[in-house]
């Protein structure tokens, strides 16, 4: 859900060997900017750089959540607890 909510992109887009969790995990960390929602961070913003970085730790959490084996898939309260860290961080740009 978080993947499709900061991409603005729907699992049924891709095809083949790619999908939309492989597409963010290959663009991530350094092209956030090609993934992430256009206007979640827009180009002139003045905490550009702060800003991805937020956005680049949602969709790893995101990621995380996608896991295919329930033995390494994060537990909810780190979850939460990993995205209130993240809030504070871009709260404060």
């Amino acid at each position: 859900m978080l993947l499709v909510t900061f991409t603005r992109r729907k699992p049924s887009e891709f095809g083949g060997d790619l999908s939309l969790k492989h597409w963010v995990s290959y663009s991530l960390p350094d092209a956030v900017m090609d993934v992430a929602d256009f206007n979640l961070v827009p180009p002139m913003d003045n905490h550009l750089k702060k800003k991805l970085d937020c956005v680049a730790s949602i969709m790893k959490v995101a990621l995380d959540c996608c896991v295919e084996s329930p033995a390494r898939l994060t537990k909810m309260k780190d979850v939460v607890r990993i995205l209130q860290k993240i809030r504070i961080q871009l709260l404060a740009c």
